[in-house]
This record gives structure tokens, sequence and C-alpha cells, in this order.
């Protein structure tokens, strides 16, 4: 009777057995038990073993890709396994296929000295060289890297790889090559630019898309300005206020600030017609402060808000009689002027609500004397600085206000009485 032979399985899978030996002997609730220092140490030194793991993987998956020949196909074949993400998938296969044109660097990270994003900003830096580069230049820009990626943070180590050629060539030619490499990575970026924006139905829309690196980092300079205003303006009130919030609801909210302080002005035309939105409402309506208004886009908006926006931004209101013609259409003149502004300011030095301390950058221009619905002029006498939040409190609460003798705005609550802001006591 002849003994059926029964093929070993290779080395590696016995490897791989090991390892899962390994984990399945390690208890994920076991770091609660140890103090701060060992728990450092053991993320650490975990962060380490996925970078050598993920060397593997990459192999492993660069293996596969040959001998399947079709990367979409190899993509496609990890999407349907673990993970079921066709994007990361793809992601893989491409640096996978980009590490081939970096073996130091696929060593580092087998051996745990180089994170998984480190190593695909070098092994794409390797891939994108010149074709002319000889492979002692190819050796020096690589081990240069590699050294780089070790003292640089991410973004400085992507910059770096920009002028990677500067180890072979003179710095005037590196620069050429830096400024090649930028161009084409802007063009890129443009035909990748996109956004999108869907009208949940329920007072909120969701966006999102993809913007060039120079105007992302514009908008979110702007943004972080707008969401991050510096303590000490603020009182302890609104200190708490800011802290309920989570980053993205700062930076959310700076967006719609943004939004609503955009220069309509200054923006193109479409067939001669101004980038303005009107706010239409009845006679009636408006003097009754009851009812809603409509933009031109069909949306509808409280009265308070109507009025609100009407104090600060370039929207024209227009009024409508009973038989739905328009019968008067403000202008933006009805906006205080910079010159204006600096007026007020210098009177007001910043937020007039008793307690705050929001300086006149944050603030915005309300008519105090007369709503503008109601005929109010834009003139400095009339003008006088709330920051966004206040803005908001004065028209839903229908707070009072006067001038005091000493020319300065004092603010009153529908339940509270005659207070001037604590800048002005002596």
């Amino acid at each position: 009777m002849v003994a059926e032979l029964v093929p070993q399985p290779p080395p590696l899978v016995g490897c791989l057995d090991a390892l899962e030996e390994v984990l399945d002997s390690m208890a994920v609730d076991a770091y609660e038990g140890l103090d701060p220092v060992l728990q450092r140490a053991a993320v650490e030194r975990l962060r380490r073993l996925k970078a050598r793991v993920t060397a593997h993987e990459l192999a492993a998956v660069r293996a596969l890709d040959a001998g399947l020949g079709d990367r979409a196909r190899t993509g496609d074949l990890l999407a349907r396994g673990f993970g079921r993400d066709r994007h990361e998938a793809n992601r893989i296969v491409r640096v996978a296929k980009t590490m081939s044109s970096a073996p130091q660097t696929e060593d580092a990270l087998a051996a745990g000295e180089l994170a998984e994003t480190q190593a695909a900003v070098i092994a794409g830096a390797m891939d994108g060289l010149p074709d002319d580069v000889t492979p002692a230049q190819r050796h020096a820009c690589e081990t240069t890297l590699i050294a780089d990626a070790k003292r640089f943070p991410i973004k400085d180590l992507r910059q770096r790889a920009l002028r990677i050629t500067d180890v072979f060539k003179p710095p005037a030619e590196a620069a050429v090559d830096e400024d090649e490499a930028l161009r084409l990575r802007e063009r890129r970026a443009w035909g990748r630019t996109e956004m999108w924006m869907i009208d949940d139905h329920d007072g909120t829309w969701r966006f999102g898309g993809r913007l060039p690196s120079l105007q992302a980092e514009m908008l979110k300079t702007s943004l972080d300005a707008i969401a991050a205003p510096r303590r000490r303006h603020l009182t302890e009130q609104q200190e708490r206020d800011q802290d309920e919030l989570t980053y993205t609801q700062r930076m959310g909210r700076a967006f719609a600030h943004l939004v609503e302080h955009l220069p309509v002005d200054e923006l193109p035309t479409t067939g001669g017609t101004p980038a303005l939105v009107t706010v239409n409402i009845n006679l009636t309506d408006l003097k009754d402060q009851v009812a809603a208004a409509t933009l031109t886009t069909g949306t509808r908006i409280s009265h308070t808000e109507m009025r609100r926006i009407a104090c600060n931004q370039g929207i024209l209101p227009m009024v409508f009689n009973g038989a739905s013609l328009p019968i008067d259409m403000g202008r933006s003149k009805r906006l205080f002027t910079p010159a204006q502004r600096i007026a007020i300011a210098n009177r007001d030095h910043g937020c007039v609500a008793p307690g705050c301390e929001a300086p006149p950058g944050w603030c915005e221009a309300h008519h105090w004397q007369t709503d503008w619905a109601h005929g109010g002029t834009t003139n400095i006498d009339d003008g006088t600085l709330l920051c966004s939040r206040h803005h908001h409190q004065a028209h839903n609460e229908h707070w009072q206000f006067r001038q005091h003798t000493d020319g300065h705005i004092q603010t009153k609550t529908p339940h509270g009485i005659w207070q001037t802001n604590h800048r002005w006591r002596p």
C-alpha cells in the first residue's frame, strides 16, 4: 500500500499561522491594566509592528498583481475579500506597485523604521524620477528621503520629495524640476476639483468635494480665523458656549458666516443678472413682523432671519403688494460702508451687548434706531456693532436700543434694564 504524499505548506504560511496564534493569545482589554508609560510604549511598538505587517501585505499584493497581470482585476479581487472596500483595495494595489521602485524603502518599512504613509511618499518620489537618473543617483535620493522621513513631519517630507533631485543636480536645475512637478500636480488637481450639494429637506444641506491645495489652504485659513477667536476676547459665558462645540461644529458655523459675508458685488453675473438672492415678502406681512419670507430660489426663511440678514448682508429685499407685484426693492446702499464701519467701531469698540468682548472685526452692523424693514437709514448714528450671537438674540428677543448722553449705545432685553457694555464703565 502506497502512502499518499501530502505537500507541506511553505515556511511562510507557517509563519503566518504563528502570528495568528500569538495574536489569539493577546487580550485586547489587557492594556487597561498597564501604567501610562507602558501603555505609550505598547502603542509605539504596535504601530511599528503594523508597519512591518503592511510591508508584507504590499509585497503579497504586488506578487498577486504580477500573477494576475491586471491591476483593476487585482483591486476587484481584494474588494470582494476582507474589508470590502474597493477604494482602499485599489489604493493598496497602487502603492504596492509603486513600492517596487524603492527597495530600500520597502526594507525600512518591513523593519518598522518607517510608517506606511512615509514609505508611500518616498516610493512615489522614486517612481517619478526621470528615466535618465543613474542607479547611483537613485540610491542617493532614496537614502536621503529615508533619513529625512525620520526627522521631518509627513507634510514637510512631501515638500522635500519635490526637491529630491537637488541630491544630484545644481540648485537651479533642481528648482526647475520642482516647479515642473508642481505645475503637473496643480494641473491634475484642477482636473480632480469638484463639489456637490444635497438638500436634506430638513433645513440643512450636505456638501463635499475636492479643492486644489492653494484654494483649500485659503479656505481653511479663513475658517480657522472665524472658528477660533482668541480667548481673551471672550466672556466666561461665551467661553462655555465655545467649549460645548466640537471642531467640526465650529468650522461648519464659520463656513456659514463666511458665506453670509461673500462680496456678491464682485461675483460674476449670469446673463447680466448679479449673483444676488432676493428676499420676497408681502408688504402687510413685513409691517406685521409675523410672516416668513421667500428667497429667489423658493426657500422659505423666518421673518426674524430675514430682518437679521437685512441689517448686514448683500441680499435685496423685494416687497410685494397683494397682487404679488413688486412695489419696492431695496438697494445695497443700506449696507454700511467701510468708512462708516470704522467710525462706528471707533465709538463702540466692539459688540455693545453687556459683558461681550468681541472686537469690531468680529461684529456685524445693526440698524438700532429703526429697523431697516421700517425705513431705517444707513448712517453712522443709526448703526451699532453686535457680534453674530448677540445680533441673532437682538432680533429674536426684540432688544431695545438707545444712545446714552455720553454717546455710547445701551441695550435692554424684554425683561431687563438698560445696560452699557462694561468696557465703557469708569
